[in-house]
């Protein structure tokens, strides 16, 4: 993975790891445990799809 790819990618789940992280804190994903946040930062790294098709 180049450089700038790997900036964007760490930008990216940054700002998704807050937003859940504020979600959670307003009690709009009160579901939201650590697991969920692991799984979501995995998923996103990995390409895997949280959702079954």
């Amino acid at each position: 993975m180049r450089r700038h790819q790997a900036q964007r990618l760490t930008t990216a789940l940054r700002a998704v790891l807050i937003g859940l992280g504020q979600g959670v804190l307003l009690g709009l994903a009160p579901d939201a445990d650590e697991q969920y946040f692991a799984d979501t930062a995995r998923a996103l790294v990995s390409g895997v799809s949280l959702v079954d098709a």
